[in-house]
């Protein structure tokens, strides 16, 4: 696949931690994309997994922050900064729910022209976006 992939925050996490749990032929993908630097994730999305982590959904084997900081030092996954053009696009979304997440990934995704990658049926389902999972 050409062209740049944005990773949601679960994408993101079971890549880097649980590789087996996403679907087979993704992770060729997304090494592949890796390998190109082409392989990308929100500013926001450190921001919601520690956020998960400090609400007990999400569990690491190391303390969440240095998972985090460990996970960002990753080769070939860049960090896109949330601008004002990100923000003005989040803020316009036409999503059914207000996840401030969700909508940052979503917008930096659409901002890049890049697939998203994500299992959330409602973000995949999002009109302008183009998404990849299984």
């Amino acid at each position: 696949m050409k062209g740049p992939l944005v990773l949601d925050t679960h994408a993101w996490v079971w890549y880097l931690a649980s590789p087996k749990v996403l679907p087979k032929g993704l992770v060729r993908i997304l090494d592949e994309a890796r390998a190109r630097e082409a392989l990308h994730i929100s500013a926001i999305t450190p921001w919601e997994v520690a956020v998960l982590a400090q609400k007990g959904r999400i569990a690491f084997s190391l303390e969440p922050r240095r998972w985090l900081e460990e996970a960002l030092r990753v080769r070939g996954i860049g960090v896109v900064p949330l601008d004002a053009g990100i923000a003005l696009e989040a803020a316009h979304l036409d999503l059914p729910h207000p996840d401030p997440a969700d909508r940052f990934i979503l917008a930096t995704a659409l901002r890049l022209g890049a697939v998203l990658v994500t299992k959330d049926e409602r973000l995949r389902r999002y009109a302008k976006a183009r998404s990849l999972w299984g």
